[in-house]
Protein backbone atom coordinates (compact mmCIF):
# COMPACT_ATOMS: atom_id res chain seq x y z
CA UNK A 1 0.00 0.00 0.00
CA UNK A 2 2.86 2.07 0.17
CA UNK A 3 3.70 1.64 -2.53
CA UNK A 4 0.60 2.96 -4.05
CA UNK A 5 0.95 5.99 -1.68
CA UNK A 6 3.78 7.19 -3.15
CA UNK A 7 2.60 6.52 -7.01
CA UNK A 8 -0.83 8.95 -5.70
CA UNK A 9 1.69 11.21 -4.37
CA UNK A 10 3.91 11.50 -7.81
CA UNK A 11 0.24 11.94 -10.18
CA UNK A 12 -0.99 14.32 -8.35
CA UNK A 13 1.56 17.04 -7.31
CA UNK A 14 3.91 16.39 -10.33
CA UNK A 15 1.91 16.16 -13.39
CA UNK A 16 0.65 19.49 -13.55
CA UNK A 17 -2.44 18.90 -13.89
CA UNK A 18 -3.29 19.01 -10.13
CA UNK A 19 -2.88 22.89 -8.13
CA UNK A 20 -0.56 22.17 -4.91
CA UNK A 21 -2.29 24.27 -1.97
CA UNK A 22 0.34 26.62 -0.66
CA UNK A 23 0.77 26.30 3.16
CA UNK A 24 0.14 30.15 3.38
CA UNK A 25 -2.84 30.14 1.80
CA UNK A 26 -6.09 27.85 2.63
CA UNK A 27 -6.39 26.58 -1.06
CA UNK A 28 -8.11 23.36 -1.78
CA UNK A 29 -6.97 21.09 -4.16
CA UNK A 30 -8.08 21.71 -7.38
CA UNK A 31 -8.77 18.60 -9.61
CA UNK A 32 -10.59 18.43 -12.85
CA UNK A 33 -14.03 17.48 -13.59
CA UNK A 34 -14.66 14.09 -14.92
CA UNK A 35 -15.27 13.83 -18.48
CA UNK A 36 -17.34 11.39 -20.25
CA UNK A 37 -15.76 9.18 -23.24
CA UNK A 38 -12.59 6.90 -23.61
CA UNK A 39 -10.16 6.29 -20.55
CA UNK A 40 -7.45 4.00 -19.96
CA UNK A 41 -6.22 2.43 -17.13
CA UNK A 42 -3.92 0.36 -15.66
CA UNK A 43 -3.97 -2.48 -12.89
CA UNK A 44 -1.52 -1.42 -9.95
CA UNK A 45 -0.03 -4.93 -8.07
CA UNK A 46 -2.13 -7.68 -7.18
CA UNK A 47 -5.51 -8.01 -6.11
CA UNK A 48 -7.89 -9.78 -3.46
CA UNK A 49 -10.66 -12.00 -4.35
CA UNK A 50 -13.35 -12.75 -1.68
CA UNK A 51 -15.96 -15.74 -1.73
CA UNK A 52 -18.91 -16.03 0.38
CA UNK A 53 -22.70 -16.34 0.81
CA UNK A 54 -25.37 -14.57 2.66
CA UNK A 55 -28.97 -15.46 3.74
CA UNK A 56 -31.45 -13.41 2.28
CA UNK A 57 -34.69 -12.91 4.52
CA UNK A 58 -37.81 -14.15 2.86
CA UNK A 59 -40.57 -15.04 2.26
CA UNK A 60 -38.71 -17.61 0.58
CA UNK A 61 -35.57 -17.36 2.97
CA UNK A 62 -32.78 -18.11 0.61
CA UNK A 63 -28.72 -18.34 0.54
CA UNK A 64 -27.04 -16.30 -2.16
CA UNK A 65 -23.33 -16.51 -3.04
CA UNK A 66 -21.17 -13.69 -4.03
CA UNK A 67 -17.55 -13.82 -5.51
CA UNK A 68 -16.12 -10.52 -6.08
CA UNK A 69 -12.64 -8.99 -6.72
CA UNK A 70 -10.60 -5.52 -6.13
CA UNK A 71 -7.47 -4.33 -7.45
CA UNK A 72 -6.08 -0.52 -7.43
CA UNK A 73 -5.70 0.79 -10.35
CA UNK A 74 -4.32 3.94 -12.61
CA UNK A 75 -7.81 5.16 -14.63
CA UNK A 76 -6.39 8.41 -17.10
CA UNK A 77 -9.51 10.44 -18.73
CA UNK A 78 -8.84 11.70 -22.16
CA UNK A 79 -8.95 15.40 -22.07
CA UNK A 80 -7.89 17.28 -20.22
CA UNK A 81 -5.34 14.29 -19.78
CA UNK A 82 -4.92 13.29 -16.03
CA UNK A 83 -4.73 9.83 -14.38
CA UNK A 84 -6.71 9.60 -11.15
CA UNK A 85 -5.43 6.71 -8.52
CA UNK A 86 -8.28 4.23 -8.41
CA UNK A 87 -9.52 0.84 -7.73
CA UNK A 88 -11.38 -1.93 -9.43
CA UNK A 89 -14.50 -3.87 -7.92
CA UNK A 90 -15.39 -7.00 -10.46
CA UNK A 91 -18.54 -8.68 -8.99
CA UNK A 92 -20.02 -11.90 -10.53
CA UNK A 93 -23.07 -11.62 -11.18
CA UNK A 94 -25.83 -13.68 -8.76
CA UNK A 95 -28.98 -15.54 -10.42
CA UNK A 96 -30.98 -13.46 -8.64
CA UNK A 97 -29.41 -10.35 -10.90
CA UNK A 98 -30.67 -11.05 -14.30
CA UNK A 99 -30.73 -7.86 -15.89
CA UNK A 100 -27.38 -5.62 -16.77
CA UNK A 101 -28.75 -1.92 -18.41
CA UNK A 102 -24.83 -0.35 -17.95
CA UNK A 103 -21.33 -2.19 -18.25
CA UNK A 104 -20.11 -0.62 -15.32
CA UNK A 105 -20.06 2.12 -13.58
CA UNK A 106 -17.65 4.90 -12.21
CA UNK A 107 -17.60 6.47 -9.04
CA UNK A 108 -15.84 9.63 -7.28
CA UNK A 109 -14.59 9.67 -3.95
CA UNK A 110 -16.50 12.20 -1.80
CA UNK A 111 -13.49 12.96 1.03
CA UNK A 112 -10.32 11.67 -1.42
CA UNK A 113 -8.95 12.17 -4.96
CA UNK A 114 -9.80 8.75 -5.89
CA UNK A 115 -12.00 6.98 -8.10
CA UNK A 116 -14.16 3.05 -8.10
CA UNK A 117 -14.70 1.73 -11.40
CA UNK A 118 -17.29 -1.27 -10.62
CA UNK A 119 -17.59 -3.52 -13.70
CA UNK A 120 -20.36 -6.32 -14.82
CA UNK A 121 -19.09 -9.38 -15.78
CA UNK A 122 -20.47 -12.87 -16.34
CA UNK A 123 -19.88 -16.08 -14.22
CA UNK A 124 -17.39 -16.88 -16.94
CA UNK A 125 -15.79 -13.78 -17.81
CA UNK A 126 -15.12 -13.70 -13.51
CA UNK A 127 -13.59 -17.09 -14.08
CA UNK A 128 -10.92 -15.81 -16.90
CA UNK A 129 -9.86 -13.03 -15.81
CA UNK A 130 -8.99 -14.86 -12.38
CA UNK A 131 -7.33 -17.11 -14.19
CA UNK A 132 -5.30 -14.61 -16.43
CA UNK A 133 -5.20 -12.02 -13.10
CA UNK A 134 -3.44 -15.14 -10.81
CA UNK A 135 -0.70 -15.44 -13.78
CA UNK A 136 0.15 -11.76 -13.70
CA UNK A 137 -1.35 -11.55 -17.70
CA UNK A 138 -4.06 -8.30 -17.62
CA UNK A 139 -2.48 -4.88 -16.50
CA UNK A 140 -3.67 -2.68 -19.28
CA UNK A 141 -8.10 -2.24 -19.96
CA UNK A 142 -9.83 0.68 -21.43
CA UNK A 143 -13.36 1.56 -20.83
CA UNK A 144 -15.70 4.07 -22.21
CA UNK A 145 -18.09 6.19 -20.00
CA UNK A 146 -21.17 8.39 -21.00
CA UNK A 147 -22.57 11.56 -19.00
CA UNK A 148 -23.32 11.44 -15.06
CA UNK A 149 -26.18 9.94 -14.01
CA UNK A 150 -27.55 10.19 -10.43
CA UNK A 151 -23.89 10.79 -9.27
CA UNK A 152 -22.32 7.95 -11.03
CA UNK A 153 -20.83 7.77 -14.56
CA UNK A 154 -22.52 4.78 -16.35
CA UNK A 155 -19.74 2.22 -18.16
CA UNK A 156 -20.92 2.05 -22.00
CA UNK A 157 -18.02 -0.53 -22.46
CA UNK A 158 -15.38 -1.88 -21.26
CA UNK A 159 -12.16 -4.44 -22.45
CA UNK A 160 -8.95 -5.81 -21.70
CA UNK A 161 -6.59 -7.99 -23.18
CA UNK A 162 -3.67 -10.50 -23.12
CA UNK A 163 -0.78 -11.89 -25.27
CA UNK A 164 -0.75 -15.91 -24.81
CA UNK A 165 2.52 -17.51 -24.90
Amino acid sequence: MKHLRSIVVDILFTSGHVRMPSSRTKEKLVLPEIEPGHWQGEILGSCTVNFGQEVQPGPPRQSVEFSYMIMPALLTMPEPRFTWPGLIMVMAPTPMKTEFPDAGSLFKAHHSPSLSLSLEVTRGQFSDMLRMLEAKRLKDFHFTIEEAHDGSWPVRSWGMSTALA
